[in-house]
Parts: C-alpha cells; sequence; structure tokens
C-alpha cells in the first residue's frame, strides 16, 4: 500500500501541464515521467491522467482486470469519422461482435495462408528497384505494406492505388500531432487539417466502396482473403455491410502503417549493428532454397523472427495504449476513481533495465534465452482480449518481408540525424532516413 494519497506528479507548466513536454518529443517525455514511479499522475490541459509503465500493472489493466476499463476517448477521438464502424473504437457487446465475426481471418491457419502472397508481393515490388536506386526508406515501405495488404486483405493488386490509403493515414497522423496548428482550437472550429483528414478519408472510403461491391458482384466462394471472410460473416447476419467497410479501412491504415515503420527501423539498426545483418543474410542462404521465402521457411527463420521481435521491443510501433476505468479501482495501492483515464506505453517498460539487460542495444539473440522476465515487459502489439487482431499476422508478415528483401539487396541507409518521431497515435519517425539499393 502506498505512503502518500496520491501517485507522484511530474512539474508542468501552467494551463498546458505536462503536455508540451510530451509535443516536444514523446519518448524523452514518457522516460523522465516514469523516473517518478511505476504509476504516474500526469495533467494535460485541465485533464487528468496516469502513466502506467510496471508490467505487473499493465497486466492488471490489459488482462486480469480488463473487465473494469474500456478503451480511452482518446482512441475513440483518434480514430472518429474514419473508423466508426470498426472494431477499433466499438466497446462492449458490440465490440465482441465484430471481434468474433474477424477471428476466423485471423487464425493460425489463415495468416500461413498468406505467408507465400506475403513473400512474392514483397518479391515483386523489391525487384523494380534498380541497383544504384535512393529513395525515402520509409515512403517506400509503406508502398510496400500497402501492395501486401491488397493482397492478404482484398484479393486485389494495388499497385499505383497505394496513395488512397496512405494519403489517409498521413492525415489521421496529422490530425493527432500534439505539435500542429490549431490542435487546442475547439473542435467545431475547421481547420486546414480537419478538411484534409474529412476529404482523404471520403476518398479511402469510396475506394474501399467500390473494392468490396466488385467482390460481392462477382462472388467470393473461392477466395479466402480477409474481405471474403467479413462477407461471409454479412451474408449470415453477423456484420452490417458498413461494418464490413469499416473494418477494411481500419486495418489498411493500421496494417500498412505498423509493419512499414518496423521494416524502416530494422534497415536502420543495421546500419549500427552489421554483425546482425550478416547473420541475417547467413540464415537466409542456409534456410531458403529457390527464389525466395515461402511460408515452409517461416519456422526455420528463426535468427529473423528474433530480429524482427527486437526491433519491435527497441522501436515499439505506437505511442501507447489508453483505457479507462469504468468503475473505482486499485492500482499499486493507490485509489482511483471511475473514468480515471490511462496511458501505457510500450518504448517505457521495452527498455527498462530492471527487466532487461543492455536495454538500448540491439541483441536478437536475448530472444533464444529464457528469463523470468514479466509477461508485459513486453507487448509491442497491446494485449489481453483487446490485443490486436493482427498481431501474428504482422510477425508474419515482418519476417517473410524482411527474408525476402535481405535475399535480394543490400540497403545502404543515411539518416539525416538521430532518430525521433512525431508526437501522435503511431510512432513514426520523424527523421528522414534515405535507402540506396545494392542488388546482392
Amino acid at each position: 500500500m502506498s505512503e502518500t494519497e496520491h501517485p507522484p506528479s511530474p512539474d508542468g507548466l501552467p494551463i498546458f501541464g505536462n503536455g508540451v513536454a510530451f509535443s516536444r518529443d514523446p519518448v524523452e517525455a514518457m522516460e523522465s515521467w516514469a523516473a517518478h514511479g511505476d504509476l504516474v499522475h500526469l495533467r494535460f490541459m485541465g485533464e487528468s491522467m496516469y502513466l502506467v509503465t510496471h508490467p505487473d500493472l499493465i497486466k492488471q489493466i490489459l488482462v486480469e482486470e480488463q473487465h473494469k476499463f474500456t478503451i480511452g476517448p482518446e482512441q475513440q477521438e483518434t480514430f472518429a469519422g474514419v473508423e466508426d464502424h470498426a472494431m477499433t473504437t466499438a466497446t462492449g457487446d458490440r465490440w465482441k461482435r465484430l471481434r468474433r465475426a474477424a477471428h476466423p481471418a485471423f487464425t493460425r491457419e489463415s495468416i500461413a495462408s498468406y505467408g507465400d502472397r506475403m513473400a512474392s508481393v514483397t518479391a515483386r515490388f523489391v525487384d523494380e528497384w534498380a541497383d544504384g536506386e535512393q529513395f525515402d526508406l520509409h515512403a517506400e515501405m509503406r508502398r510496400l505494406t500497402v501492395q501486401i495488404l491488397g493482397e492478404t486483405l482484398l484479393d486485389a493488386d494495388l499497385r499505383g492505388q497505394e496513395e488512397v490509403v496512405i494519403e489517409a493515414a498521413d492525415a489521421l497522423v496529422d490530425r493527432t500531432n500534439f505539435r500542429r496548428p490549431g490542435q487546442l482550437l475547439p473542435d467545431w472550429i475547421p481547420t486546414p487539417t480537419d478538411r484534409r483528414f474529412r476529404r482523404t478519408v471520403q476518398r479511402l472510403d469510396a475506394f474501399v466502396d467500390e473494392l468490396v461491391d466488385e467482390r460481392r458482384d462477382t462472388g467470393t466462394a473461392a477466395s479466402d482473403d480477409v474481405c471474403a471472410t467479413l462477407l461471409a460473416a454479412h451474408e449470415d447476419g453477423d456484420l452490417t455491410l458498413p461494418e464490413v467497410k469499416g473494418n477494411l479501412v481500419a486495418f489498411l491504415l493500421a496494417g500498412h502503417e505498423s509493419p512499414a515503420g518496423t521494416l524502416t527501423r530494422v534497415w536502420y539498426v543495421f546500419e549500427d549493428n552489421p554483425d546482425v545483418y550478416e547473420a541475417l543474410c547467413e540464415e537466409y542462404d542456409r534456410v531458403v532454397s529457390g527464389d525466395r521465402p515461402t511460408i515452409e521457411h517461416y519456422d526455420a527463420l528463426e535468427y529473423t523472427q528474433h530480429v524482427v521481435a527486437e526491433t519491435l521491443r527497441i522501436y515499439p510501433p505506437t505511442t501507447g495504449v489508453n483505457r479507462q476505468a469504468t468503475e473505482p479501482v486499485t492500482l499499486d495501492g493507490y485509489e482511483l476513481p471511475e473514468g480515471a483515464r490511462f496511458l501505457i506505453p510500450q518504448w517505457v517498460p521495452h527498455r527498462d533495465e530492471r527487466f532487461w539487460d543492455y536495454p538500448e542495444a540491439f541483441i536478437p539473440d536475448r530472444w533464444t534465452r529464457e528469463t523470468d522476465r514479466p509477461e508485459y515487459a513486453y507487448f509491442p502489439f497491446s494485449g489481453g482480449p483487446r490485443g490486436c487482431i493482427g498481431n501474428d499476422f504482422a510477425r508474419q508478415e515482418l519476417t517473410l518481408a524482411l527474408a525476402t528483401m535481405v535475399g535480394r539487396v543490400d540497403l545502404d541507409v543515411t539518416a539525416d540525424e538521430p532518430l525521433t518521431f512525431i508526437p501522435s497515435v503511431q510512432l513514426r519517425p520523424a527523421t528522414d532516413i534515405t535507402a540506396e539499393v545494392r542488388r546482392r
């Protein structure tokens, strides 16, 4: 039991509280706040929030007492207007129904069936790069992951149409950027950022509407992609058509953003860890037979999977998980009221020296050793019942895409400054990262 009535609270500015520090550098702010304790009280423009960084407390919220919490209003506000019909913003029985309807598309067997398409799309994409070509690495990885989603979500070739998804995702990140002009204006005052958001979302909605309507006209009986699964649930009466389309929009947005960021960061990491890259190439040459990896190679690509896991540890895909208490709760000995809001960042426990040896170092081999580390010292895709439904999908995609690239090219990566991040819903790099192609 705590000896004080309230959790510790770091100093902030008048009116703005701790918001200014977060807008300047989200990861630095969260690290400095966590130094005050495992549960810390924060203030943002008169609103109260608690930063939760100990694995046991995180597990309590996400798993053990998850029935006492719901998604935070931040999550609903972030995706309002774009994912209103998706499980991202749903709660209660509606969320359970949406999750249950989508589940068949994300079973282990279903995900494995997407594996060859993940690798073949990557091979096709990489083969278009010319030796010596230079490009913005993050932008190129986003084009790749949109194309992979086109094949696995919609059984569609999205080459040349990636910008429909990318522009909507950019508008979403810009709208939630704590540094953007107009961030503090009331919601009813339109801003250029708000207008761009609505315009790009309308375009994405129309794009998905057209693809889904075409699939309904041509039939999905022989298809095993995600869209076919959701349409089958619609035919069974488990999903409305807006829910089918809304969840596909959500999968396109999140499903391209997080893997693209991770692939960008893994190539960035190789520049300071050439031994890791060499070991990755050695595994590829030893394991893969034929032109590219297939799903049959997945289990044997152990080191590649460890590189992916370590990248997700040291550079998680999102700023954090939001929850809100639906009844009074006790955390770390503190009595907190119904309505209390929580920010649960992956960045801090993923780098906590209490749970990780040399936490700032990139060590893929750490995943070969058994430890007594708490379960929720690592949760890149959230956890518990509301954990990301695409968790296993993303890990398989990242492993097969990375192996396919390594088998074909070496990317000479340069950054104009140390890696920094936009203070928004995604932990998107603010640093310009350039890659030059060298064919193997």
